[in-house]
């Protein structure tokens, strides 16, 4: 695209930029101690954050945020971390976040599948992906032949800012997966709304004005997907 900012240029936030940063720390960290002015053993106790930190590093570098192999980084620091401080109560705390994580894997594997979108088309900057799982993303997208998207906030959430894109021949759709969480999607004034979400305990607004073109003239974005105990607010 030349769509969402940060495809425009790459991100310095990378995982070998994290790692040579928590070197630096330690580093620091056993200088103090040697002086005598803090207790490095204590500091150390937090390394597992070395690990929640290069998972949203590659989490980051992958443009859809659906990076596995940085969700199961981030996963396993949470747990190093509750292991560390929870002690006694590490089963009672591991055992119900383990559920969870398994579920949220499962999710997110069903709807790859599901929503079987090409590889090429994956691939092309005109398409929009984004995943957030317990945290949130922001996209800005300006590409003229936008071809549609597909988005997913488990425990998190999305602004999708669509205001200087245009669709192309007209049409397009964007596929959403909402499950205790929640997004807004804006678009230019004018645009219609075709709603074909389904929402259980939840619900999907269109808040947009709608112009005074006919809605045969009007670009049309269609909305899909399941919004579960969340919501998804469409706005100019």
């Amino acid at each position: 695209m030349n769509a969402p900012d940060e495809a425009k240029a790459p991100s310095p936030f990378s995982p070998k930029l994290v790692v040579g940063v928590a070197i630096i720390v330690a580093g620091l960290v056993l200088t103090l101690d040697n002086l005598g002015l803090i207790e490095a053993h204590t500091i150390f106790k937090l390394w597992p954050l070395v690990l929640v930190a290069v998972g949203f590093a590659k989490i980051r570098q992958d443009r859809g945020g659906g990076s596995m192999g940085g969700w199961f980084l981030v996963l396993g620091g949470t747990f190093l971390l509750l292991f560390t401080f929870a002690r006694g109560r590490m089963t009672e705390a591991l055992a119900p976040m383990l559920v969870v994580a398994v579920g949220i894997l499962i999710v997110v594997k069903a709807l790859k599948q599901s929503r079987g979108v090409p590889p090429e088309l994956a691939r092309s900057e005109d398409f929009l992906q984004g995943t957030a799982i317990f945290g949130g993303f922001k996209r800005r997208v300006s590409t003229q032949a936008f071809k549609g998207g597909e988005l997913t906030a488990i425990f998190g959430g999305y602004e999708v800012d669509l205001r200087q894109a245009a669709l192309e021949n007209g049409q397009a759709r964007i596929d959403v997966f909402v499950l205790f969480g929640g997004g807004e999607i804006r678009v230019p004034d004018g645009w219609e709304i075709s709603n074909r979400a389904t929402a259980i305990a939840g619900a999907l607004n269109d808040g947009t004005h709608h112009g005074v073109a006919s809605s045969d003239s009007r670009p049309r974005l269609v909305i899909t997907g399941l919004i579960l105990f969340g919501g998804t607010e469409v706005k100019s």
